[in-house]
């Protein structure tokens, strides 16, 4: 099981998603535009916003005894290539945006094994290849970063 969704964690939406709307500082992501050598503004069109002065994430991320989160964008006609996260190992992925694109997860191959639509806040496990191959509307997300190993991170309540 590389997912595991939490149905019932309420989280502010509208408030978030009017944080990161227009937000001057998302940047373009770092690890593709290092590790996989794209021009992430030009060719994926995926953006983090790593600022930490959001009151409304802060709380809510420390509401569920966290505090390392980041909001991330792809816009519409973009797409996240396949890729293996190189430092966290779990993200609580909390949707912004209504019906983002699905995830992708991939075996070595970059074949497809297993696609997962977010409906509600999901902990996807990082250290698994996944990507997005296709976005249709802009896909906006706050992401809760986890670095415990996975087997860990499949007992973690958050309500």
């Amino acid at each position: 099981m590389n997912i595991i969704e939490f149905p019932n964690l309420k989280y502010p939406k509208k408030q978030l998603y009017d944080y990161q709307l227009n937000h001057p500082n998302y940047k373009e992501n770092l690890h593709f535009k290092s590790g996989h050598n794209l021009n992430t503004a030009n060719e994926c069109l995926y953006y983090d916003l790593t600022d930490k002065d959001c009151e409304v994430a802060n709380e809510f991320v420390k509401s569920i005894n966290c505090d390392d989160y980041k909001f991330t964008k792809v816009l519409a006609g973009g797409h996240m290539p396949p890729h293996i996260d190189p430092q966290r190992t779990g993200v609580l992925m909390i949707p912004i945006t209504d019906e983002p694109s699905p995830i992708v997860f991939y075996d070595n191959f970059n074949k497809e094994i297993f696609s997962h639509k977010y409906v509600c806040p999901t902990l996807i496990n990082a250290k698994k290849k996944h990507g997005v191959p296709k976005v249709k509307f802009d896909r906006v997300f706050l992401q809760i970063n986890y670095f415990q190993p996975w087997s860990v991170l499949q007992k973690l309540r958050i309500v």
